[in-house]
């Protein structure tokens, strides 16, 4: 089974950790939804959505086919200054595995942390991504070298959603999961 670990903090930015949620598991992937704060399982979203996660990042000790972070700036905040998060990232990365980001997540949390590094080709949210020197305006990119898939914010939630699929299940459950949700871009 293909599994992710989606990153819930308080902050976060909804559009962007529901549609990735939402699209990955339509495409048949087990999705866990991590609370990134200090105990319990309830966050509070940049925009008041209050959500109830599956778990504590604390009590996430699976190693995942892909680790996804959102932005909202205070969201973003809260994953970078996460030890924990930052542990299963550092483990995530040495097992050669997908690392996911969005909006001001690039910036903040994998460029901050080191994961991207010049040599990495990466988006964000601009003016969060100041410390991104392989910068691509794209709405979502995918190095395959790195296993790091970015995107731009919040009009490309469901674009960035979509690469992680396809990265991780390919084009066609892609395509099924597209044409189920409407979805024509």
């Amino acid at each position: 089974m293909t599994t992710a670990l989606v990153c819930y903090a308080d902050g976060s930015e909804d559009l962007e950790v529901t549609a990735a949620a939402d699209i990955l598991a339509r495409g048949g992937i087990q999705v866990t939804k991590a609370a990134v704060c200090p105990q319990g399982l309830q966050v509070s979203l940049a925009h008041g959505t209050k959500v109830i996660c599956d778990k504590n990042i604390a009590d996430c000790k699976d190693r995942y086919d892909v680790i996804v972070i959102p932005g909202g700036l205070k969201g973003a905040e809260n994953c970078r200054d996460c030890p924990i998060l930052l542990q299963l990232l550092q483990a995530q990365q040495q097992d050669g595995r997908y690392i996911a980001a969005i909006c001001a997540a690039p910036g903040f949390v994998l460029a901050h942390h080191g994961f991207i590094n010049d040599k990495v080709k990466a988006t964000g949210y601009p003016g969060c991504a100041d410390n991104i020197k392989n910068y691509c305006a794209a709405g979502a990119v995918v190095d395959e070298a790195a296993k790091i898939i970015t995107g731009k914010g919040p009009a490309f939630a469901m674009e960035f959603a979509f690469k992680i699929l396809e990265c991780l299940q390919g084009a066609e459950v892609t395509a099924q999961v597209k044409a189920g949700m409407l979805y024509s871009a």
